[in-house]
């Protein structure tokens, strides 16, 4: 988890995409779901950054460049692509899914183990959703709280200082971060996407 330090500067978008607001980025990511659903399946479940993402994440972004103002898009899925994608497919999930985040599936089902990478992943990015699968597995129903508030809202602000606890808990001793909140949000998405799909 030692690679979560420079977690700032790594949430930076890097694919040849125009720059959007976290709205725009989000309604794009809402229609990749409602087109492509299956790929979207396939992407979150590989490792941040492998040779499988860059796969998949080819066919996923024909569709992110038809909801993007059917614009030409190239390059890979990047981290805030994938996060908003994950976030969209979470909130789909959360309009049916029966789950008690009281009682959560076993961690070992969902999460990544320590220093879980494969050939080609992006060990930074999979520290990242390391530290999600953490705080997650810690406070899944915290997690959920603000996956399901308004982003900016003040439910928004008291989810996460409920989460604050756990945050703590998932990094190194004597270590810290600053993260946005859209950004928080995100990093949870697809730990949370997981939780409540097994």
């Amino acid at each position: 988890m030692r690679y979560l330090l420079s977690i700032a500067g790594l949430l930076v978008a890097t694919t040849a995409l125009p720059a959007h607001a976290a709205s725009d980025v989000a309604d794009i990511a809402q229609c990749v779901v409602d087109n492509d659903m299956t790929d979207v399946r396939t992407l979150l479940k590989t490792l941040p950054g492998s040779v499988d993402e860059r796969r998949v994440g080819a066919r996923i972004m024909v569709y992110y460049g038809g909801c993007d103002d059917n614009r030409t898009a190239s390059g890979q899925v990047a981290w805030r692509e994938r996060a908003e994608i994950a976030n969209a497919a979470l909130l789909n999930r959360l309009e049916t899914a029966r789950f008690d985040p009281a009682s959560p599936p076993p961690r070992a089902s969902w999460a990544l183990v320590a220093g879980e990478t494969a050939f080609g992943s992006d060990r930074r990015l999979v520290a990242i959703r390391q530290f999600g699968d953490c705080v997650v597995a810690l406070a899944p129903a915290k997690a959920l709280r603000l996956a399901k508030s308004a982003r900016g809202g003040a439910d928004e602000a008291g989810a996460i200082a409920a989460l604050r606890p756990a945050l703590n808990d998932c990094l190194p001793p004597r270590e810290n971060f600053t993260v946005k909140r859209d950004d928080l949000r995100l990093i949870l998405a697809e730990p949370l996407y997981h939780m409540i799909s097994k």
